[in-house]
């Protein structure tokens, strides 16, 4: 796998680095699902720049089957059978040891002692889990439920906190933030007789599956589980309470990395089979630096493309995506779009840096910025990859790879956004959609395997061209 961005790296000069990135970099490929997208959108025809129509037929068909592939299980909900199971709170004022179903089963909730229970758990807001702890069952029933439906299977279930949310509680829609080894969240119902303003009662908790929005209460005994990238939220609550405990899921270490299901990996092979290689995928999942093993559909994504005949390297890439269209009655529209994907190996970053920082250190003009320099007045860096785990980046021309993704939306992280409305026209004046947009991503990237032969043609690596600094 090559090198990402290193943990440690400031937050300062990561954002400079990915706001340069387009400027200072070769691109490595173009991302045709990407233009293919809004193409589709905007009812625009094939660019004759791109590749063949009959190749774009291909990779299309080829990523609609793949999706079908990947909507897999990303949230499961259900029910826990075997109850009891033991909790303890020893917070000072929120003490209880029983059993789950008797915390806050729903037609005690409302319960004059209960309630006054739940209210002082949620002036706490929150229980850390030094406050409390469950029995070694629950935590049992938790990791199986989860490796019985999700990937990886063999992980390790922590009590984390417990939630609760009373009147005017709410939580904005957010994606759990990223930590080494977690794979997921795992929440497990103490009681739910919360309303919403809508006055929904079947629960306040909103999470999104495949593109919409549902709704869940936290009734006792009752779980969802998801993956870290799943965006969630708690609706404004307007009467009663819902409580939860949390559980962070995190994978176990094993000396031989786990395997996806064979079936799964066996039918996304025969997908993979489909296109020519060199070619990019990228990820439905998203990574924290510094990512040994993926999840998912993601790892059977990787497995699968192992298995095709190629090289399979795992690739921090940006896209930038601009696109201009005029569209008017009295005029033939015309428009123009690029998808470039810039590789951001830890390499790549530490490039950009060094020359940031050589500028700034030749200027004698204090009052000039960086940022007023325009992309064109900046030469394209030469990134020394030799002796690296992404060398092989050297060994292809610029914009040679094409990336695709099964949904270009769910496979990215907007990084920066910037889109300007046509204008309307007046006389021979008018402003055009503009679009200048950047992405983040990791991607499977597939590359022919270098035999002796290749290998020799390829001793004057092409490089990533420009001058040097």
């Amino acid at each position: 796998m090559s090198p990402i961005p290193n943990l440690l790296r400031t937050a300062i000069d990561l954002k400079a680095a990915l706001d340069n990135a387009a400027a200072y970099l070769t691109p490595i490929g173009i991302c045709h699902t990407k233009a293919s997208e809004w193409r589709e959108d905007t009812g625009e025809e094939h660019d004759e720049g791109d590749s063949s129509p009959g190749e774009d037929a291909v990779a299309k068909q080829a990523m609609e089957d793949l999706y079908k592939l990947q909507s897999t299980t990303t949230v499961l909900s259900g029910e826990i059978k075997d109850l009891p199971c033991g909790l303890t709170i020893t917070r000072e004022g929120c003490e209880f040891d029983g059993d789950i179903s008797a915390f806050a089963s729903k037609p005690r909730i409302a319960a004059p002692e209960t309630t006054e229970r739940l209210r002082r758990v949620r002036d706490a807001r929150e229980i850390a889990a030094s406050e409390f702890c469950v029995s070694p069952d629950l935590i049992e029933q938790v990791q199986d439920l989860w490796s019985a439906s999700f990937f990886p299977t063999k992980v390790r279930a922590e009590p984390y906190k417990i939630h609760l949310y009373g009147p005017g509680g709410k939580f904005k829609p957010h994606r759990d933030t990223p930590e080494t080894d977690l794979v997921g969240t795992f929440l497990v119902g103490l009681g739910d007789t919360s309303l919403t303003a809508e006055h929904w009662y079947d629960g306040a908790f909103d999470i999104k599956i495949r593109g919409h929005w549902t709704r869940h209460a936290a009734h006792v005994g009752s779980w969802i589980a998801f993956y870290p990238d799943v965006d969630h939220a708690v609706r404004d609550i307007v009467s009663g309470y819902r409580a939860v405990i949390a559980f962070k899921i995190f994978r176990e270490r094993l000396d031989t990395p786990e395997v996806p299901a064979e079936v799964m990996s066996r039918k996304t092979k025969a997908v993979l089979m489909r296109l020519q290689k060199p070619y990019g995928i990228l990820l439905r999942h998203q990574y924290s630096a510094g990512i040994a093993e993926l999840n998912g559909s993601d790892a059977s994504l990787y497995a699968a493309a192992g298995e095709t005949g190629g090289d399979v390297r795992l690739l921090p890439v940006l896209i930038r995506w601009t696109a201009q269209r005029d569209d008017f009655e009295m005029y033939d529209s015309s428009s123009v779009c690029s998808a470039d994907v810039f590789p951001m190996t830890q390499t790549h970053v530490d490039t950009i840096l060094a020359h940031i920082r050589a500028e700034a250190a030749k200027r004698t003009d204090k009052g000039e910025e960086e940022k007023n320099l325009s992309y064109p007045s900046k030469s394209k860096l030469v990134v020394d990859l030799k002796g690296t785990d992404a060398e092989w980046i050297s060994h292809h021309p610029p914009k040679s790879i094409p990336f695709y993704s099964p949904r270009f939306h769910t496979t990215s992280t907007v990084w920066k956004e910037d889109v300007e409305e046509a204008a309307e026209h007046t006389g021979n004046e008018s402003r055009p959609h503009e679009e200048d947009s950047i992405y983040l991503s990791y991607a499977v990237v597939v590359v022919p395997k270098r035999g002796p032969k290749r290998e020799a043609a390829e001793e004057q690596p092409v490089g990533e061209g420009g001058a040097v600094p």
